[in-house]
C-alpha cells in the first residue's frame, strides 16, 4: 500500500511539473497525461461557470482558466466539484480586475454548483403546516439552499443566460441584488429576492420570520408561499 501511495504521489508531482522523469519515454507519457488532465480541468471549469464563459468569450475564459489550473490544480477526483477558489481568482486576475461583476457572477455560479450537489432532504411542504401553524416552529434551510448578497445584478445576469429565459439583459437594472439559490425537485432555481424575503429566510422560527418580513413591508403570506415553492426550507424532522 505504501508503494502505491508513493507512486500516486510522485505521479501527481510529475503531472504538475514538480518532478521530472529521467526516462525520455516516461516524460512523453507523462506529458500526454498532463495535457489530458489539464484539458479535463478546463472542461470542468467551463461546465461549472458557463455564464462567465459566455460573458467574456471562449478565448478569454480559457486564458483565465489555464492560469487558474496552473496555480490551483484539482485535488479531488470529482471534477464536477472543481473550481471553489475560481471566483476569488477571477476577482484578482489582472485582465478581469476592472470588470468587477465577473467575479460576482462566478461566485453565484459556484453557489449553483454547491446547490446542485448538496445533500438531499425532504422540503418543508404546505401540507405539513395545514393542521396547525406553530410560531415557535424552527425554520431550517434545505441543504441545497444558498443565499448571498451582490453589489451587482448577478442573479439577473445568470437568469438571462439560461436557455429558457425570457429576460433581456438590456432591461436589467444595474443595482445590488440578494440572490436565492434553491433546488426544488431536481432543478436549480436562482432568483433575486427583496429584503423582506431575506429577513424571513434568515429568521430562526416561523413567528420571528413573519415579524421580520412584516417590519420590512413584506406580504408575509406571499413571501412564505414563494419560499415553500422554491424548496428553500427542509422539513423539521430532517434538519441537518
Amino acid at each position: 500500500m505504501l508503494e502505491t501511495n508513493s507512486f500516486q504521489r510522485d505521479f501527481g508531482l510529475m503531472l504538475q511539473g514538480g518532478i521530472v522523469a529521467e526516462d525520455r519515454d516516461l516524460r512523453r507519457a507523462v506529458a500526454v497525461h498532463r495535457n489530458t488532465s489539464r484539458k479535463a480541468s478546463l472542461d470542468a471549469l467551463d461546465a461549472n461557470f458557463p455564464v462567465l464563459s459566455a460573458l467574456v468569450g471562449e478565448g478569454a475564459f480559457a486564458a483565465c482558466a489555464w492560469a487558474y489550473i496552473d496555480v490551483c490544480p484539482p485535488v479531488d477526483p470529482r471534477l464536477c466539484l472543481y473550481g471553489k477558489q475560481f471566483p476569488t481568482f477571477v476577482a484578482n486576475w489582472q485582465p478581469f480586475r476592472h470588470v468587477s461583476y465577473l467575479a460576482a457572477v462566478a461566485r453565484l455560479e459556484w453557489l449553483v454548483v454547491e446547490a446542485l450537489f448538496a445533500a438531499d432532504a425532504d422540503p418543508l411542504a404546505p401540507a405539513a403546516l395545514a393542521a396547525e401553524l406553530d410560531p415557535a416552529m424552527p425554520l431550517t434551510l434545505h441543504p441545497a439552499t444558498r443565499i448571498d448578497t451582490f453589489g451587482c445584478p448577478a442573479a439577473s445576469y445568470w437568469r438571462a443566460h439560461q436557455p429558457d429565459s425570457d429576460l433581456d439583459l438590456a432591461t436589467v437594472r444595474w443595482e445590488p441584488e440578494i440572490a436565492l439559490v434553491s433546488r426544488p425537485g431536481l432543478s436549480i432555481e436562482v432568483q433575486a429576492i427583496d429584503a423582506a424575503t431575506h429577513a424571513f429566510l434568515t429568521a430562526p422560527t416561523i413567528g420571528e420570520a413573519a415579524v421580520a418580513a412584516h417590519e420590512l413591508g413584506g406580504d408575509v403570506a406571499a413571501v412564505f408561499s414563494a419560499l415553500l415553492l422554491a424548496g428553500a426550507f427542509a422539513r423539521p424532522s430532517q434538519q441537518v
